[in-house]
């Protein structure tokens, strides 16, 4: 890629973000050039799966865990941490999990704490 080059990628989900990684780090395009459009009113809500979209469940997001997404892995250890030096976001990531314990006993759960899925 030139290094003058525009992106302009459309929602703001892992593929954007992924697409906007391989773009600085493979096509050598300043991240400045970058831009991400996304409708929802939160980026968390481009995370979530369509299905979870619903109103009465308050919160969603996904537990970024080490047994699955192994793409999402690859990638993210070739992205270097914004304030930690010799540190990769998939390190900050592993960091935050282990800080974090998950003990999640259902994907999704209502208002109410009742169980979902």
């Amino acid at each position: 890629m030139k290094a003058n080059s525009k992106a302009y990628l459309v929602g703001g989900g892992i593929g954007s973000l992924a697409a906007a990684a391989f773009m600085i780090r493979d096509g050598s395009l300043p991240g400045a050039n970058i831009s991400i459009f996304e409708a929802a009113p939160s980026w968390a809500e481009a995370w979530t799966a369509p299905e979870t979209l619903r109103e009465d469940i308050p919160a969603r997001g996904r537990m970024l865990t080490t047994d699955n997404y192994e793409c999402s892995w690859d990638l993210f250890k070739t992205i270097p941490s914004l304030n930690r030096e010799g540190k990769t976001v998939f390190d900050e990531t592993v960091e935050f999990n282990e800080r974090h314990k998950s003990n999640a006993m259902a994907r999704l759960v209502d208002r109410r704490r009742a169980k979902v899925r």
